[in-house]
């Protein structure tokens, strides 16, 4: 119990893993993949297929991110929430130019689609 204890303090502190892949339950469906690697690279992908994606930049917060286009302007922002130190789960709340959508971690690897 402890050690469940100091890794939720030490997520909210340090951040949670927030690579992987995350799901909206909404009838829209959309989906992102994070990839927060040497490029921190995210996409979010619509349910008509069409899909955006461009850069994380890091914020004062470890668990939030503001998303950056593929030119580099700001576009949104995604905050990570109730997640669990191994990854596993995970609660991603997205304000994007297309939306605001709460999704949650279906996997721990994301997935690109390449256009």
């Amino acid at each position: 119990m402890i050690g469940k204890s100091y890794a939720k303090i030490d997520g909210a502190e340090n951040g949670f893993g927030i690579d992987g892949m995350y799901v909206n339950d909404g009838a829209t469906r959309p989906s992102m993949a994070i990839l927060a690697g040497e490029d921190m690279e995210w996409q979010i992908c619509n349910g008509d297929g069409s899909c955006l994606s461009g850069r994380l930049a890091a914020t004062s917060d470890p668990n939030s991110f503001d998303l950056l286009d593929d030119d580099g302007a700001d576009c949104g922002s995604v905050h990570l929430s109730y997640a669990s130190r191994d990854g596993m789960d995970g609660i991603l709340y997205v304000s994007h130019e297309t939306g605001d959508f709460k999704m949650r971690r279906t996997n721990r690897v994301p997935a690109f689609i390449e256009e």
